[in-house]
């Protein structure tokens, strides 16, 4: 399974989900709430997207997740 048929599985839709209400929908860096936002891993750890732990991910807007 390639990176981006993993994005849009139903597991990863679900942890993205998850995190996404766990930051209250927020950029964790510049706290933008309006932009496109992403799950950010700090690092891969897992096989799979979804079974990381949840605090190796965190909500960034589409800017902060650039650099």
């Amino acid at each position: 399974m390639t990176y981006s048929e993993k994005l849009k599985h139903p597991l990863w839709q679900k942890k993205r989900l998850e995190i996404l209400k766990r930051d209250k929908f927020t950029c964790q860096l510049c706290k933008d709430k309006e932009t496109t936002l992403h799950i950010h891993h700090l690092k891969y750890t897992a096989k799979n997207i979804w079974d990381e732990p949840n605090n190796n991910l965190e909500t960034l807007c589409k800017k902060c997740h650039s650099f």
